[in-house]
């Protein structure tokens, strides 16, 4: 999943020293709800279904919700979790705003594990990182499915503390049966 690379920036005249990094890739989704709509969409004009108003205005319903779903899914896939010595770097790259963050470790202030009772297996977790830049109100967080080497380079690098229902766990053997939120804080 996770794999190490040297990554150089470029700057304004010359070229930085390689940093070493740990890249996190994107998510993996079921394309099949957008790829339906839009499919049924663009049929329903094919066929000739689209005689009356309210029969074409559903049809570009469908086209407009499926190309949505698709371009979330794709958000999702491209999305990378990038861990350096400095912070934790986000990077989305086919979303229109915000494409990169980066965030220093001592802003990082709290992780959370999701697992609800439902879940039989560590992907159909999730990880919420929260920060806070100094001085300011608002709150950010991502949310990814669970990665086990992901939630602990984290938790080591932002120096983050188990609450009690954390106390104790190992990340490669969560527990499951019953619903439940692990929190690592500051």
């Amino acid at each position: 999943m996770a794999e190490a690379t040297e990554i150089s920036t470029v700057g304004t005249e010359q070229m930085a020293p390689a940093r070493r990094a740990i890249v996190f890739g994107g998510e993996t989704r079921n394309m099949v709800m957008g790829i339906t709509m839009l499919g049924g969409g663009v049929a329903a004009f094919i066929a000739g279904l689209t005689d009356t108003f309210f029969a074409e205005a559903t049809a570009w319903t469908f086209i407009a919700w499926g190309a949505l779903f698709l371009y979330g899914d794709l958000l999702l896939a491209t999305r990378r979790f990038i861990v350096t010595d400095e912070g934790l770097e986000i990077s989305i790259p086919f979303r229109f705003w915000n494409r990169h963050k980066a965030w220093e470790w001592k802003n990082i202030y709290r992780m959370d594990v999701i697992i609800d009772r439902r879940n039989t297996h560590p992907k159909d977790c999730q990880i919420q990182v929260y920060h806070q830049y100094p001085g300011e109100i608002a709150i950010d967080r991502e949310d990814r499915d669970f990665d086990s080497e992901l939630a602990a380079l984290i938790i080591e690098r932002a120096g983050l503390k188990p609450d009690s229902d954390a106390v104790g766990v190992d990340l490669s053997n969560l527990p499951f049966g019953k619903s439940t939120v692990l929190t690592w804080k500051r």
